[in-house]
């Protein structure tokens, strides 16, 4: 991932205090490719779950398939990286799988188990956010609006900015899904590191957005660890 240390600006007297905790939003990663003939139903189950309020789906497309006959064009390879840091994290047995579902940094899914999915997530869900975060659309500029929880004790963080396709229709000519059509939602194209947070200042920051682009904006603890605090703009 890209790294833009930009437009930070730490708040200062006359900032208004963000909202108490609240049940999470839960970011499901999920770690796919057109070359890999397990993945359509893993796909198939990030978009059922993608319209949830309390859900942010994330397609990434990895690139370590490509060479079965099918080039991803919506691969990119620091999202291989990316899984590939959380597998060494998260002690899995794998170093690289598709499908695999991250789920909010804690614990994975390999494979499209839709019943552990769904399980994962109501479990998530119900845990606290350790952070408040707000996020707002002003013209061609994002506002993010971030500060500390009363009684949660929070590590050095990183901010991440997550661009995203709501939907890509895709006709795949070889590999293992030769001669078929899949749909992608909320493909990731671009994923940044934006800033540093020590996990006890309020800080607001500006970011440029394009009209109509949709963004995650995910606060997370460093060396791909648990997710803290999460939102999306539409």
């Amino acid at each position: 991932m890209r790294k833009f240390f930009t437009s930070l600006v730490v708040a200062t007297l006359g900032w208004v205090p963000l909202a108490s905790a609240q049940s999470s939003v839960v970011v499901v990663e999920l770690y796919t490719s057109q070359g890999c003939s397990s993945c359509p139903a893993a796909d198939m189950i990030l978009s059922e779950i993608a319209p949830r309020d309390d859900i942010i789906a994330l397609g990434l497309h990895v690139d370590y398939w490509d060479y079965l006959g099918w080039r991803d064009a919506l691969a990119r390879p620091e999202f291989t990286m990316r899984q590939e840091i959380y597998n060494t994290v998260l002690k899995s047995r794998y170093r690289l799988v598709t499908p695999q579902m991250i789920m909010q940094g804690r614990d994975y899914v390999a494979g499209p188990k839709r019943r552990k999915i769904l399980e994962y997530i109501e479990m998530l869900h119900n845990m606290p956010e350790n952070a408040a975060l707000e996020i707002t659309r002003e013209g061609a500029q994002m506002r993010i609006s971030l500060a500390p929880l009363a009684g949660r004790n929070t590590d050095a963080a990183v901010l991440h900015i997550v661009r995203y396709t709501p939907n890509v229709e895709v006709m795949i000519k070889g590999g293992e899904n030769r001669g078929r059509t899949v749909q992608y939602t909320n493909i990731v194209t671009r994923w940044d590191t934006v800033a540093e947070w020590d996990g006890q200042a309020q800080m607001q920051l500006s970011q440029e957005v394009a009209a109509n682009e949709h963004v995650a904006v995910i606060l997370q603890a460093k060396g791909n660890g648990p997710i803290l605090v999460a939102r999306r703009l539409d």
